[in-house]
């Protein structure tokens, strides 16, 4: 058994910053706080890792190392680097459920980042279940106390399957003797197929980000009100559209009575604040149990259905990422079709090439593909969503109908969250295309159908980014009131997109040994 010391020590720390984070006056401070904890936490693990390089470790006895081998290796490095965009993007001076950061939520956010970057601490599978159950019950506590209080909605659909999912994995991997071969592969890949949102195991995606329907609708809050359109604020009035007071002040978007309190109306019901969510995504348990389940769907004669859904989820995140009506719903079927990708990329070697249907060793091809993948849009998706957070935070719910924004006024936000989305979705000139050709050259190898199909989630995946980048920086020529990047957004996306362009340059580094 292998015991790597720097995730270990990493969370205990990022442990700690959670208790001093819950202990802030108020939310700026909680948030600094949080940022500098993550940041050190990067700092720690370049550390180990330039010791690792450099051969400072005396070998490793007893089991004991600086970082897991293969593909945990940049795992924790992940992890952190985009708990660094779910920290230092946070906004905090909205009143919306979407956009806000509490202190409460902070803390929540470094302790999911604690239980992500452990999944590494050990390299059996009880590591990253373990990282996968504690990080679901700080994000369903977070939908209880703040998303939705009742308990009766989202956050049961969430509890749920993760309950299920943990529990299906747990038995599968613990009793494999006496459930038999068939059993345990099923509970196993029923579980991570729950963590990896496969179809039909997908429904908890949808509660972290909201199930598009407003809170409390029709109400005294809402449309027409003393605080809503039509209202003495409203248009014909001294403060009308295009002016400050219309577009940007508390009197509409940001106020809590339309857009984040239980009776306004525009919220989403259930949403998750995108810095959690972020932070929840980045944890690597998903992708580390996948090994585990292409070990056991070995010789299954129905292997090739678990192959065949994460195709169709790819494709589905795709698909409706395009007729999404608002940023937060199509950024999260993004990250849904990439998690189809990972997780095709991971099976397909399994069902394929250990059937013989392609030369000796392509199965690591894809294999590798999908552990970039999963890298890169870690990263890549987190830095998207939160931009697009903080967009919202400045303007109002990002939607199709409604007030684009002014690219002359804002060029630093629409420029990040471009390159942070064709960078998740592996568009050319980018880290995301090496994974895309990994995963598309070793799936195709084996069934071309499949490739075909991965292709086009790509390029919907694309589209959407596309779309959104119009639709939210480009649509308009007057100023509706919002400021750009300030001196801490900036530096925190500066130090995201030159780590994502300077690993163009060797993207081998990046590779696990398999």
């Amino acid at each position: 058994m292998i015991l790597a010391v720097t995730p270990l020590l990493v969370a205990i720390g990022l442990l700690g910053g959670s208790v001093a984070v819950r202990r802030s006056p108020d939310p700026p401070a909680a948030r600094a706080t949080a940022t500098w904890c993550v940041a050190v936490a990067l700092g720690v693990i370049a550390v180990a890792m330039l010791a690792e390089r450099l051969g400072a470790w005396p070998g490793g006895a007893g089991g004991v190392v600086l970082l897991a081998p293969g593909s945990g290796r940049w795992m924790p490095f992940v992890t952190c680097l985009a708990g660094l965009a779910a920290t230092a993007l946070a906004p905090v001076t909205s009143d919306s459920p979407w956009t806000s950061h509490s202190p409460r939520t902070f803390a929540r956010t470094l302790l999911v980042l604690a239980c992500g970057t452990a999944a590494t601490a050990s390299d059996g599978p009880g590591a990253a279940l373990a990282s996968w159950a504690l990080s679901a019950v700080v994000v369903w506590r977070e939908l209880v106390d703040e998303a939705d209080p009742s308990g009766a909605g989202p956050a049961r659909v969430f509890g749920l399957h993760h309950l299920l999912g943990v529990g299906a994995c747990a038995v599968g991997l613990l009793l494999p003797g006496p459930l038999g071969p068939t059993a345990a592969a099923v509970l196993v890949t029923f579980g991570v197929g729950v963590r990896q949102c496969l179809v039909p195991l997908h429904l908890w995606h949808g509660c972290l980000v909201g199930s598009g329907s407003p809170k409390g609708s029709g109400s005294a809050a809402g449309p027409g009100s003393a605080v809503g359109p039509g209202s003495v604020a409203g248009p014909g009035s001294v403060a009308g559209p295009g002016s400050r007071a219309w577009y940007g002040s508390r009197a509409w978007y940001g106020s809590r009575a339309w857009y984040g309190s239980p009776v306004g109306n525009g919220a989403p019901a259930g949403s998750l604040p995108p810095g959690l969510l972020v932070a929840f995504t980045a944890g690597p348990s998903g992708l580390l149990l996948l090994p585990e389940v292409a070990r056991l769907l070995h010789g299954q004669a129905w292997a090739g259905l678990v192959v065949a859904a994460s195709g169709v989820t790819a494709l589905l995140g795709a698909g409706l990422g395009l007729v999404a009506r608002d940023v937060r719903t199509a950024l999260a079927q993004v990250g849904l079709a990439l998690s189809g990708v990972v997780s095709c990329g991971a099976l397909a070697g399994s069902v394929f090439g250990t059937a013989g249907h392609g030369p000796a060793g392509d199965p690591g091809v894809a294999a590798v593909g999908a552990v970039l993948a999963w890298q890169v849009g870690v990263v890549a998706t987190g830095g998207a969503v939160m931009i697009a957070a903080a967009t919202e935070a400045r303007r109002g719910p990002m939607a199709l109908v409604g007030p684009g924004g002014c690219f002359a006024r804002t060029p630093r936000l629409a420029v990040a969250f471009l390159l942070f989305g064709l960078t998740a979705v592996g568009y050319p000139a980018t880290i995301g295309f090496v994974w895309e050709d990994l995963v598309l050259d070793g799936v195709g190898t084996w069934f071309v159908l499949l490739a075909a199909v991965l292709v086009l989630a790509v390029a919907g995946s694309g589209a959407t980014v596309m779309k959104w980048y119009f639709a939210g920086y480009t649509g308009r020529r007057d100023h509706v009131g919002e400021h750009d990047l300030t001196v801490r957004e900036f530096r925190a996306v500066t130090v995201l997109l030159v780590l994502l362009l300077l690993a163009q340059i060797h993207p081998a580094g990046l590779l696990p040994e398999l």
